[in-house]
């Protein structure tokens, strides 16, 4: 049975929608994975030798053409290597396209133990801030176009580093 060449035309022309679709979503992917996250700064709720709890302000770059949800988070934190807490929020979080947008994490956990793990003082973390490294596992769970996709994302650096001011 021969194919007609309409339907010829109409299979080649879906198939090149389909492949440009694909090269622009591709494309799209590519930016969105050129992501970054910057620390903006802390409000401190609770500082005790027990507990401390602050809210972290970090800025999300997005250089993507796509806005997204940001559904969940999950961070493990090591300080130069030895894992300190892990936080997790489930709070949607709207990234808009092409922008910076605030991404607010509240942070619990006790200094002391923490500081015992490391094998420091509180004075040798503030002091010694430049030599203490920072890692950050995170894994998000994003909503893009109705699915939901998983982003890992690993950073690591100086406490000192990080901590410094972002520019305005």
């Amino acid at each position: 049975m021969a194919i007609s060449n309409k339907k010829k035309y109409i299979i080649a022309a879906a198939i090149g929608i389909v492949t440009i679709a694909g090269a622009i979503a591709y494309l799209q992917y590519k930016k969105l994975m050129n992501y970054s996250i910057k620390f903006r700064g802390i409000k401190l709720r609770t500082f005790s030798p027990i507990l401390f709890d602050f809210d972290l302000k970090l800025l999300f770059q997005n250089n993507s053409n796509v806005a997204f949800t940001i559904e969940s988070q999950v961070y493990d934190i090591y300080l130069n290597d030895v894992f300190v807490t892990k936080l997790q929020s489930n709070v949607d979080t709207k990234i808009m396209a092409n922008t910076v947008s605030p991404l607010d994490l509240n942070i619990k956990f006790n200094p002391s133990s923490a500081l015992k793990k490391l094998n420091i003082t509180a004075l040798q973390l503030l002091k010694d801030n430049g030599k203490i490294r920072l890692k950050l596992d995170m894994k998000m769970k994003v909503k893009i176009w109705g699915i939901t996709v998983n982003f890992p994302y690993v950073y690591e650096d100086s406490l000192k580093n990080w901590m410094a001011p972002v520019p305005a």
